[in-house]
């Protein structure tokens, strides 16, 4: 046999034991990933479905609380009519009260008169006497009738009062409600990394790259931490055969805690190296092994 021909049929010997042992490996990679990725879509779809249930919460609250602000309006706007009718009697039992105070005098002016006579002078007084009493009966009535409506104005007033107080409690109500939302979907959007668009990279950040949008789902794990005296940075087990494509920006989570972001700058087959941003160790923590970075497509 020809020398060549010993040499290529040993090197095709050790290319076959060498091979083998990779596909093997590759092979039980790829079920784990692919389990991992169920994984994670599973999660994203609760979290989702925890948001619907939320903003139906809370849509089903505030139109609840614009119903019954409606309804106290229109509690404020009966009163109010209520109020001007009972003004308005008030005002006319007045003008009565006056005008049988007008009578009053012109007949007190009449017996005066009536009195430099002494024909007819007993009979005229009696007549005058009755008159004058009922006269002064009106009186006496419509003074309690104005007292009366002085007293249902008055409680009209305060239940005007108390309703208008209602309205006001229920606006508070409705804004605090508002910016409870507000603070719901601003947390909401951290945990599904909507932080919001980023017009430079962090202060001493390495690796200057222009934020570019996922194009596909990925949930991936930081393997390791580097911290220098310029940016830190951050290593995960994703890389350009997952679709990983330096300008992506994941968010960095311990659990359900927001840690911050991880802005990708080199990407190799199957790892990535990116600059941790918007972290704050004072109140999130930092950023370490083992914790989840996500990334969400079109984000």
């Amino acid at each position: 046999m020809h020398v060549l021909t010993k040499i290529f049929v040993v090197l095709v010997a050790l290319l076959t034991v060498a091979i083998v042992p990779l596909v093997a490996v590759n092979a039980t990679n790829e079920s784990s990933f692919k389990q991992k990725y169920k994984g994670a879509e599973m999660k994203a779809a609760a979290a989702e479905s925890m948001l619907a249930s939320e903003r139906t919460s809370w849509v089903s609250q505030q139109q609840k609380l614009e119903a019954d602000l409606a309804a106290a309006k229109a509690v404020v706007a009966d009163l109010q009519k209520q109020v001007e009718t009972k003004a308005a009697a008030a005002r006319k039992a007045e003008s009565e009260l006056a005008g049988t105070k007008a009578a009053s005098a012109s007949i007190a002016s009449s017996l005066e008169i009536i009195a430099q006579t002494d024909k007819a002078k007993g009979e005229l007084n009696n007549a005058l006497v009755a008159e004058l009493s009922e006269l002064r009966t009106k009186s006496l009535d419509a003074e309690t009738r104005l007292k009366e409506l002085e007293i249902a104005f008055d409680k009209s007033k305060s239940d005007l009062d108390v309703a208008d107080a209602a309205r006001r409690a229920l606006q508070e109500e409705v804004k605090r409600l508002s910016d409870e939302k507000d603070r719901a979907v601003a947390t909401i959007a951290e945990y599904v990394a909507s932080v919001g668009e980023l017009t430079k990279a962090r202060a001493g950040a390495v690796g200057d790259v222009q934020r570019v949008a996922a194009t596909r789902n990925l949930s991936a794990t930081i393997i390791n931490v580097r911290r220098g005296e310029t940016a830190p940075l951050a290593e995960i087990n994703a890389g350009s055969r997952e679709g990983v494509k330096p300008g992506w920006v994941l968010t960095i989570g311990d659990g359900s805690t927001f840690i911050g972001n991880l802005r990708i700058t080199e990407v190799d087959v199957n790892r990535s190296v990116g600059v941790i941003e918007l972290e704050d160790p004072a109140s999130r923590g930092e950023v370490k092994v083992g914790q989840r970075a996500i990334a969400r497509a079109g984000e």
